[in-house]
């Protein structure tokens, strides 16, 4: 691959060496974790980086025997480390799902395609602990001026660039079941085609799964759009008919997909449209105004 093109299939690579395992589950033994590396030094190779899994030590914390896995050289042949020689691991620090990992000075010899690369790896990586959402790097203590984003999540990854072909994502899917006081909340791996947003691939994929518990039969996504945080969701009338009588299973519907889309990063709120006119109060519900999520429902 030259290295030119790198940048524009970078995203795409997530089509890789064990595809959809689990995030944090190795397929078999469950004891083991996968470590992204570049895969650029293969010149027949189409992937800019891929994922091998690797056993952590025994003992330490999983945030800094991570890090050394990602500094070692892979098992794989045609990978190698994404991160410079030398680099450390001077401090890091876990809270609200934002990690922050400030390395020393050999990180500023990364730029361009190698520092795109160096922080896919790294966010790929730690991404699979349960409890880490996104990444903020620095520099002994400073922002790199230059870096486009300053917080990392792995959808920044998926999204960033050109992307020629279907990317596998990881979400969490909201769903209720008739008869239940509650959502359930199921980890999925979807897949994002080119042509899709990512709340359309999203939205797709919930409705594909969805039982008539949780969208009415026969129920048309019209369009969906994301506006200043707000993803604006064009439904047929078959969803404001089938919705249930009762307020509160028709709260716990609406806000199954409310729920699954605002797990987007940059979605705040979700406003509904009926046949492309702003949904009326329903029920008691106020789907005339953006519904901001509701984690309390989770059962």
């Amino acid at each position: 691959m030259r290295r030119r093109e790198v940048a524009a299939l970078l995203c795409a690579s997530l089509l890789l060496a064990g595809g959809c395992a689990a995030p944090g589950q190795a397929e078999e033994t469950g004891e083991e974790w996968l470590v992204y590396y570049s895969a650029l030094s293969d010149p027949e190779g189409e992937q800019a980086l891929a994922g091998e899994y690797r056993a952590l030590p025994e003992s330490g914390n999983t945030v800094p025997a991570l890090f050394s896995l990602l500094m070692e050289d892979p098992e794989t042949p045609g990978l190698t480390s994404s991160l410079p020689q030398g680099l450390r691991l001077l401090k890091w620090q876990l809270e609200e799902g934002q990690l922050h990992l400030d390395f020393s000075e050999q990180f500023y010899s990364l730029s361009g395609v190698d520092l795109a690369l160096a922080d896919a790896c790294l966010t790929l990586t730690f991404c699979q602990l349960e409890e880490v959402s996104g990444l903020y790097l620095t520099v002994e203590g400073r922002e790199l001026p230059y870096r486009p984003i300053q917080r990392l999540s792995a959808n920044d990854i998926l999204l960033t660039g050109g992307v020629d072909g279907p990317v596998e994502v990881w979400v969490d899917l909201w769903y209720w079941r008739q008869g239940a006081d509650s959502l359930s909340v199921e980890r999925r791996c979807i897949v994002k085609q080119p042509e899709q947003t990512m709340a359309q691939a999203l939205l797709t994929a919930w409705a594909e799964l969805a039982t008539e518990d949780t969208l009415p039969t026969g129920t048309q996504i019209r369009s969906v759009e994301v506006f200043n945080g707000t993803c604006v969701v064009d439904l047929s009338a078959q969803f404001e008919t089938g919705l249930p009588q009762d307020r509160q299973e028709a709260a716990l519907m609406v806000y199954a997909m409310v729920n699954t889309l605002c797990g987007l990063e940059g979605v705040e709120s979700v406003q509904l449209y009926m046949e492309g006119e702003p949904a009326p109060a329903l029920r008691e519900l106020p789907l005339d105004r953006p519904l901001l999520p509701d984690a309390n429902l989770a059962e």
